[in-house]
Order: structure tokens, then sequence, then C-alpha cells
């Protein structure tokens, strides 16, 4: 009966025209199977932006988790490497650099964007509850996050209570429950970073990019298997046969 009941459920759901989702598991791996997975393309083009890590006192894994949720958020690559701040003659990687530095002596964050540059300061975020990893680590996304945003061209936000808010302190922080950016600063930051020319990465399918000419080598079996598919000459030739009616 209850086998039944889902059932009529899910035709009453289509008839509506509404996507009923059943095992979502086993859709994803029949998906899966079927495009190769999702693979991104970087514009051979773009210029870059960097996140340079001078310190040690954050991890490089927080670092990175901040970076990739930027990266996904606004659909335009974000580089990372290691390097040295020297506030006075900064060195510039790529078109602009966000430093992630620890220094007692300088503030928790400073954006000099005719510099094409910023820090965010591990040092102050410490303090406190900073003391406790977690909420260490969750400020020192938050402040990438925010400084970033604002480097990047996003300056504020039009949304109340969101992570672009002034911030007069690392407590300020805490009371963020997210570490994303809101929607306007996304829009500003994709369309400021097209402007000095950081393009946005490009998602598709491994059987598309097949098709298209420019997919990676294959790295397991599935897209192995749509690789030899999709460049595979056909084993049956078209065949033109001669029609004397037509003279062709």
């Amino acid at each position: 009966m209850k086998k039944m009941m889902v059932t009529l459920a899910i035709a009453a759901m289509s008839q509506a025209g509404l996507n009923a989702v059943v095992a979502p598991t086993n859709v994803a791996k029949i998906v899966e199977r079927d495009s190769g997975g999702v693979i991104v393309a970087t514009h051979r083009n773009t210029k870059k932006v960097f996140f340079v890590n001078a310190q040690s006192r954050a991890s490089l894994e927080v670092i990175e988790q901040a970076r990739k949720t930027y990266e996904e958020l606004i659909r335009t690559p974000i580089d990372i490497t290691n390097g040295i701040f020297d506030f006075k003659s900064p060195k510039i990687e790529g078109e602009l650099s966000l430093y992630i530095i620890d220094d007692d002596k300088l503030p928790m964050s400073l954006v000099a964007p005719e510099g094409r540059w910023a820090f965010v300061n591990v040092a102050p975020l410490a303090a406190g509850r900073g003391e406790k990893p977690q909420f260490f680590n969750a400020r020192v996304r938050k402040e990438i996050a925010r400084v970033a945003g604002i480097l990047f061209g996003g300056i504020g936000s039009g949304y109340r209570g969101n992570l672009m808010s002034f911030a007069t302190s690392a407590a300020d922080l805490d009371k963020r429950d997210s570490e994303r950016i809101p929607a306007d600063v996304v829009m500003r930051s994709s369309s400021f970073l097209l402007g000095i020319g950081v393009r946005p990465f490009r998602r598709t399918s491994y059987r598309r990019a097949c098709q298209e000419g420019w997919a990676p080598a294959p790295t397991n079996d599935i897209q192995k298997a749509i690789w030899n598919e999709v460049r595979q000459l056909p084993t049956k030739p078209l065949k033109i046969e001669f029609d004397p009616a037509k003279g062709k």
C-alpha cells in the first residue's frame, strides 16, 4: 500500500509539472556514468589574482577552504601561493594580491586598492575566543572572504546583517553565521575581475569537453569509456548509392 501511494504521489507531481527526485544516489551515479563527471576549464588568456600566505599560525587547509569557497561563489579562478609580506613595498602577485599575515603591530585587515593589495592579519583573530581553534579558523575564513570582497570590487552589500557589514573587531565576525558573501557582492566582484582581465572559468561535463575536442586525458574507467566512444571512427561508414533517375 505504501509503495502504491508513493507511486501515485510521484505521478501527481509529474502531471503538475513538478520534478520528483527518486533515489538521488542512484540518479547521481547514472548521470556521472553518462557525463563522465564535471570538469573545470580555465580561460587560456585569463589574468590571475592570488591569496598569498605569509604566516604559519593559520593552517594552509583553512586558507584553502576560504579560497575554494570564494572561488566557487564568483566562478572565477583564485590562485594561492606562499610569500613574504613587506608593508612598505609589497610584492604583488598577478593583478591583485590578498596577503594572509601574522603581525601583532598591524590591524586586523587593511585594503589598499590603489596598490592592488590587501591583507588579513591573523594575530588579532587569535585573541579572546580565537584561542579556541574552531573560533579562530572560522574567523580567518570569514575575514578572508570579507576582505577579498572589498579588494575584488565588492565593497559593501545592500543586504543587512551579512559578512560584508562593518566589523570593528574579531568578535564582530563571531556574530556572522555564514562565511559566504551575499549575492550583490558576488555580482560586483565577478564584474570587477572580468574588467581587469580575470576571466570566469567554465563548468561542463567530460563528455561535452570530449565532443568539443579539449578534454584532458581520462582519469577513470568512466571517462576512458567516454573518451573512446567519442573519438572512435564510425563502424558503419555512410554509403551514398547512385540514383540513375536523378543522375546522381
